[in-house]
């Protein structure tokens, strides 16, 4: 009398248990008797073998040492087999970082070996690798390690096994300090495309500049978000290579539109404001369609204006860093302006622009100090 729904069949001298393994079908006979209890065992069984298949942690081993799969490799053990699951955990991201992920999974499957079982990846043989490999540049490697962190500590959670990530620290790497334009060449680079190129262009790195927005966050603006009576617009989405995905942050924010950012908006209306709430602000400037991301704004008008000025080269970017050293310049208090750049707090506004917001001080700390000892025109002169 069999019992194959339940995965057990009870035979005339044992029990076979039946299940699903990576589409092929499994039948392991146990050395058991066809008793009442046994049959309930087999049945219990199944149903924890059916439940580490689906966590991806089934082990033949573990379960079935005896059972001649169990001498054969083990896929879900192996490297590879666990890279593929870490990355499935990671499905809600979005696609660029998930294809970021892949690839970093890709270089290490080839690095360690995706055949390979993870107990056989130890410390050493990982740090090692780690080690001699010749990485492009310390931050290449430091992405990189993230998804190995994440994998070895997804399988040693389920294979109860040490982590040979523990030690393995992230490299030294001096990261580029902000290049901001100054004022003047701001106002070049803004007279210029006013003069020059698209006005739609010239409304777009206006809006960039004067509000310190990120790139993907400024395309993916919407004439929804503009509250004309505040005069701030809500920053609450971003787009990158296409796909519109949550803010850095995960947390959206008004930003408060100077005189000359609204003007900018406003001056989009022929071209957009026709298309609703819903519309885009900025758009491809020849397709009409939602911005990819910022290469056409950047390689077709940002970098030609800098090279006709005879201005040094730096990134789009540097509009948001050109944002806060002009308001620091402007004595704007640091936390208003780490709250329109979407920054959780001032730390971070402290530490990168550290540079500029004692420049901005010009001798008036000082002069607080030399009042309170006393010396008066001292204090007057530096200030």
């Amino acid at each position: 009398m069999g019992r194959e729904g339940n995965g057990v069949e009870v035979r005339d001298k044992s029990i076979r248990v039946n299940f699903t393994l990576n589409g092929v079908r499994q039948r392991v006979t146990l050395d058991i008797p066809p008793t009442p209890a046994n049959e309930r065992y087999a049945e219990k069984l199944v149903t924890k073998v059916r439940t580490a298949i689906n966590r991806g942690t089934f082990d033949w081993e573990v379960f079935f040492p005896g059972a001649p799969q169990a001498k054969a490799r083990n896929p879900a053990n192996t490297f590879g087999e666990w890279c593929d699951l870490w990355l499935d955990t990671k499905g809600r991201l979005a696609t660029k970082t998930l294809n970021q992920y892949r690839n970093s999974l890709n270089v290490w499957k080839e690095l360690l070996g995706a055949d390979r079982q993870m107990d056989e990846l130890q410390h050493a043989t990982v740090a090692a690798v780690v080690g001699k490999t010749p990485w492009a540049s310390a931050k290449l490697l430091n992405n990189y390690l993230i998804t190995l962190r994440g994998v070895f500590a997804l399988a040693g959670r389920s294979l109860k096994t040490e982590n040979p990530m523990a030690g393995i620290e992230n490299s030294k790497h001096q990261k580029p300090p902000p290049d901001p334009l100054s004022f003047q060449e701001m106002e070049q680079v803004l007279a210029h495309m006013k003069k020059h190129c698209d006005p739609r262009m010239w409304a777009y790195f206006e809006v960039a500049f004067f509000t310190g927005m990120r790139p993907e966050e400024l395309i993916a603006l919407k004439w929804g978000d503009v509250d004309w009576n505040g005069q701030t617009i809500r920053v609450e989405r971003a787009r990158t290579a296409g796909e519109v995905k949550p803010l850095k942050t995960y947390n959206a924010r008004d930003v408060d539109l100077v005189s000359r950012a609204l003007a900018a908006i406003q001056s989009m209306k022929p071209w957009t404001f026709m298309g609703g709430p819903d519309a885009e602000i900025f758009q491809n400037i020849e397709t009409s369609k939602p911005l990819h991301d910022e290469r056409s704004q950047r390689d077709h008008f940002w970098t030609p204006t800098l090279r006709k000025l005879g201005i040094r080269h730096r990134r789009a970017y540097q509009t948001r860093h050109t944002y806060a050293t002009n308001s620091l310049a402007a004595g704007i208090n640091p936390t208003y302006i780490a709250r329109q750049m979407g920054h959780k707090n001032a730390k971070m506004l402290f530490t990168v622009y550290a540079k500029w917001i004692d420049g901005a001080d010009r001798g008036r700390e000082k002069a607080k100090m030399e009042a309170m000892l006393g010396n008066e025109k001292t204090a007057q002169k530096a200030v």
